[in-house]
């Protein structure tokens, strides 16, 4: 079967990343794996509506699936409705993060125009719904029938008035999965550069060692994509995945995406080891998630022989209050500790930080505020609380507000009318945008030399 996996059309999104998809990635190998035929059309895509139906015509797949995040809703919505136009006998699967996240009869009705959705990590489903589909013994019969797609993990469908879903099921070998189809994703169809890292020859590409997330932030959707438990990759897999970026698609600086990247002490050092023996010249950038205690006076420096030029925190909060209501684990003088550690050894701290939490004060924001800056960071960044689908702020929000559910189709991120903290949307909107331009004024400066 001929399966296009697709985004949004971009022309309907802010801020688009260009970016390979990695999730469309995988899921592209194992439905080739699988015997089928993929597509991938993803943040790479710059046609219009027009182009869009016309690749779809061309092309002709019978199966199409749309990764989805919450902020994009409303582009979906308009993209399905193409697929829908110009294929009206293909079956359309949505998946991503906010599937995983939505309730599934609220799900399915904002999304008349699709026949099913996945939630969860969808390597098996995927593939298993396109074979149930293509091996149906009449090809004019409804596509869902109980007997084909009983037993799919984590499927969405209805039946009659009804929306029904099986429970979602997770990777946990997840070395066996197999590396992106990078073909289809080739990084020199890209311009992302990693943060923190100088590039001047190759090109750039993302990676992951781990799923899943222990922790529980209030403000956190992931854990319904791939669950709280951390399963990983063996250091020997990401290597070779590494060395194949390299050596055939000329990646010298690599996104290891995973939140929980540096959670194995001795799986980290084991891929430093690895680059550096296998004289791999390359500079990559993580993320290190709340528990900090692999970041030592051993792992830093081999991180940073090893290629590692910035590890970034979510640190979310300065203000211990605000971090207790959150769920943030980890000390802010812990972290202070960890930042000043890693920059001592040359390596680049990005941090990252939220405002506007359920309940916070001003005079909670400006502590967090005060802290960001202390750090003395070389990356920081301020972003608006939002309430994610399947959160603890989503059901904050709702019985604020009495809401039986959110339109996320009208929905902004940015802009969101819903006021969670102790000032107004609008405030909150401001005071972020008056911090933003200060880190701005403050790199320009640096870079002209007028600051430190």
């Amino acid at each position: 079967m001929k399966v296009l996996l697709t985004q949004p059309l971009t022309r309907h999104i802010k801020d688009v990343p260009n970016i390979p998809d990695l999730g469309l990635g995988y899921l592209a190998a194992a439905l080739r794996n699988s015997g089928h035929q993929p597509l991938v059309l993803d943040w790479n895509m710059r046609c219009d509506e027009r182009g869009f139906k016309d690749f779809l015509l061309s092309e002709r797949p019978e199966l199409v699936g749309v990764k989805i995040f919450t902020k994009d809703v409303k582009a979906a919505q308009i993209t399905v409705s193409l697929i829908r136009e110009a294929l009206p006998h293909a079956a359309i699967v949505i998946g991503g993060p906010h599937p995983s996240a939505l309730e599934a009869p609220d799900l399915m009705d904002d999304f008349r125009d699709v026949d099913f959705a996945i939630r969860g990590e969808a390597e098996t489903s995927l593939p298993a719904l396109a074979s149930a589909l293509q091996n149906r013994p009449d090809k004019s019969a409804p596509l869902i029938n109980p007997a084909h797609i009983r037993g799919i993990a984590g499927l969405v469908w209805r039946d009659g008035g009804r929306v029904r879903s099986n429970p979602i099921s997770f990777v946990h070998k997840l070395d066996e999965i197999g590396f992106p189809a990078w073909d289809l994703i080739d990084p020199k169809d890209y311009s992302a550069t990693v943060l923190g890292v100088d590039m001047k020859e190759g090109r750039s590409a993302p990676i992951i060692m781990t799923r899943g997330c222990p922790s529980h932030c209030t403000f956190c959707t992931a854990f319904n994509v791939n669950g709280r438990a951390i399963r990983t990759r063996t250091p020997e897999n990401v290597f070779e995945e590494m060395k194949l970026l390299y050596s055939r698609y000329n990646v010298r600086t690599f996104m290891f995406q995973d939140n929980c990247f540096t959670s194995g002490k001795k799986n980290l050092l084991t891929l430093c080891e690895m680059i550096i023996r296998g004289n791999l010249r390359v500079e990559w950038d993580c993320v290190s998630y709340e528990s900090l205690s692999s970041l030592d006076n051993e792992t830093v420096p081999l991180m940073y022989k090893a290629g590692c030029r910035m590890i970034h925190m979510g640190i979310e909060a300065g203000c211990e209050s605000t971090r207790k209501r959150i769920n943030k684990g980890g000390s802010l003088k812990e972290i202070a500790q960890k930042a000043a550690l890693v920059k001592s050894h040359g390596v680049r701290v990005g941090a990252w930080f939220m405002l506007g939490f359920p309940e916070e004060t001003f005079r909670e924001m400006l502590a967090t505020v005060r802290y960001a800056f202390s750090l003395k960071a070389d990356l920081v960044t301020f972003t608006p609380c939002f309430p994610l689908p399947g959160t603890e702020v989503y059901e904050y929000t709702r019985r604020k507000y009495a809401l039986k559910k959110i339109d996320w189709a009208l929905f902004d991120i940015d802009a969101s009318s819903y006021s969670m903290s102790r000032i107004s949307s609008s405030q909150l909107r401001a005071f972020i945008k008056l911090l933003r331009l200060r880190i701005r004024a403050a790199r320009l400066m640096k870079r002209f030399g007028l600051g430190a």
